[in-house]
């Protein structure tokens, strides 16, 4: 009596765009610093400040550090840094990049830096609202991630559309900001775009936590 073979198909897990792991979450955090140092680095005659919205997705970045070392690349695992660069660079680039930018404005003009980096009293009355979009994406996609779908291809497919979407959004912040912002008569309120970002990318960071 012959026995038939039963193979059981396990999904394979597949991070997002194909990427190693953290990978997404890397980039999005060089992209968050990168509008911070570039906002302080504009010339003095630019008349700009550090935008409320980025202080909270300041804070995600703060969450990639303290996920490098376990859900992101965890000792004594096989697993590819993120964007395959050795272990540690993303964070040596975004810790002496920071160090190396805010020493330099130190240098150049301290009143400009701490000008820059206080908000505004327009700004403040924003905060509670960017706040509840920071949680409220956070762990949105973190309670999304406890499903039973966690291992199944829509869901992983699903997190890669997540993470175009969130780079995209963040992309099209930092041209408007300092390409077309300045060059307009008329200032843009970008006080709801800059909710959406960060619930976006909360979510995001939420959901791969």
């Amino acid at each position: 009596m012959q026995t038939a073979d039963r193979t059981v198909l396990v999904p394979v897990p597949r991070h997002p765009l194909g990427l190693p792991q953290g990978s997404v979450r890397a980039v999005l955090s060089l992209a968050i610093v990168g509008l911070f140092w570039l906002l302080l680095l504009l010339p003095a005659d630019r008349d700009v400040q550090i935008p409320l919205y980025l202080y909270f997705l300041l804070g995600l970045v703060l969450l990639f550090f303290a996920s490098h070392g376990r859900s992101i690349d965890p000792e004594g695992t096989s697993h590819r840094s993120p964007l395959g660069l050795p272990r540690g660079s993303i964070r040596g680039i975004i810790l002496l990049g920071t160090v190396a930018v805010v020493a330099w404005c130190i240098h150049s003009d301290r009143d400009l830096l701490i000008a820059r980096l206080t908000p505004s009293t327009q700004q403040l009355p924003h905060w509670p609202y960017l706040l509840g979009a920071l949680l409220g994406g956070f762990f949105f996609g973190w309670i999304i991630r406890l499903g039973p779908w966690k291992g199944v291809y829509w869901f992983q497919d699903l997190q890669a559309w997540i993470s175009l979407i969130a780079i995209l959004v963040l992309g099209a912040e930092i041209v408007i900001r300092l390409f077309i912002r300045p060059n307009m008569d008329q200032e843009i309120d970008l006080s709801l775009f800059g909710k959406i970002l960060v619930a976006i990318v909360a979510f995001y960071f939420g959901v791969r936590s």
